[in-house]
């Protein structure tokens, strides 16, 4: 049987082997943080599209769900939104909706029978803390 130091594996020190791992696992938890965003992201925009029954251009704008945020009407007028696509620029943007994206309560293992994302549909264009989501039309 082999003698081994503890203190060392393969030159490298515990220590810093600790360290190594450490900073593996705070890449993988921003990876997992900004996968979920973007999940989320992407489930509003689905929902948004679906919401659009009058055609044109839809986006879905994030918000911060605050008092103090403006209302999805005032978000989807803003030029600063509309700058953001060269093609659509210069059309009429209106609000058509807003929603609520909720995160998972557990992990996405890809079984079945199990909840995804939750989304509330406020059936308005309304602010506070409510909407995560505006839903933007550009025609």
């Amino acid at each position: 049987m082999a003698c081994f130091e503890l203190s060392a594996i393969d030159g490298l020190s515990l220590h810093s082997l600790y360290n190594d791992i450490l900073g593996l696992l705070q890449t993988i938890q921003e990876c997992c943080a900004s996968s979920t965003a973007l999940n989320e992201q992407q489930t509003a925009q689905a929902v948004c599209t679906a919401l659009n029954t009058d055609g044109g251009w839809t986006f879905a704008v994030m918000r911060e769900c605050s008092d103090s945020s403006s209302d999805c009407n005032a978000v989807c007028a803003l030029a600063s939104v509309h700058n953001q696509d060269t093609q659509t620029a210069g059309e009429t943007w209106s609000c058509i909706n807003s929603i609520h994206v909720y995160g998972l309560k557990e992990p996405f293992t890809g079984d079945t029978y199990k909840l995804a994302y939750k989304v509330y549909r406020y059936n308005s264009c309304g602010g506070g803390c409510g909407p995560n989501f505006c839903c933007c039309r550009a025609i």
